[in-house]
């Protein structure tokens, strides 16, 4: 380019390569601190874009992972993509699945799990209990599935002001709890007040309501 030549004189291309080099400023604070201008490759800033942009994690990023709403997520264990919904630290960040090869169902195994609105769980933690909490947000219409597999058996536990309903029974809002009886108990629980009243509308085995 030369000297004092505008970038927007430049001619433009109809197509580039991952090898063209671009025109950058590295640093760049305020008029009085300029940075420095350099040059990049196209490669240089897809490799950029893809490490801060598009993350990976083997599992379900929620409590392991910080995020940045509209980053993207894969799931190298259980081929999901999640996209970040709520800025926040590895403990805080709030991932939602946006494209599963599993039709939504994820391996769980870990002892607590805090649900992901419309997720399916496979309870996979050997002998030991999986506690599952129910998400503090959601949208009427959300649902939610737990299918029992290994002998620990699972638990969904409240936050507060938030109640499940199964048929004539209703656990204690707040501190109650539904859970399995038996290693194959399924429940799916559907969100028919925003964020704190559920109901069962399918189960398999005895589950336990306090």
């Amino acid at each position: 380019m030369a000297v004092e030549e505008m970038i927007t004189s430049l001619p433009t291309v109809s197509a580039a390569t991952m090898q063209d080099i671009i025109y950058a400023v590295q640093g760049y604070v305020s008029p009085s601190v300029l940075g420095t201008s350099v040059q990049e490759t196209l490669q240089q800033v897809y490799n950029l874009f893809q490490g801060t942009i598009v993350l990976t994690y083997p599992g379900n990023p929620n409590g392991f992972v910080a995020g940045t709403v509209y980053q993207l997520l894969w799931d190298s264990v259980d081929d999901v993509l999640w996209v970040c919904t709520t800025s926040g630290t590895a403990s805080t960040a709030v991932w939602q699945q946006c494209i599963s090869s599993q039709s939504n169902w994820t391996n769980a195994t870990t002892s607590n799990i805090t649900i992901v609105p419309d997720m399916k769980y496979v309870v996979n933690n050997g002998a030991s209990l999986i506690t599952f909490t129910l998400p503090t947000t959601a949208a009427f219409g959300t649902t939610i599935e737990i299918s029992g597999f290994s002998s620990g058996g699972w638990k969904v536990t409240q936050n507060s002001g938030q109640q499940i309903h199964f048929g004539a029974l209703a656990t204690t809002t707040t501190t109650g709890s539904v859970a399995s009886a038996n290693q194959y108990d399924y429940i799916k629980l559907l969100c028919v007040t925003a964020n704190t009243t559920w109901n069962v509308v399918g189960s398999i085995g005895n589950i336990t309501l306090v």
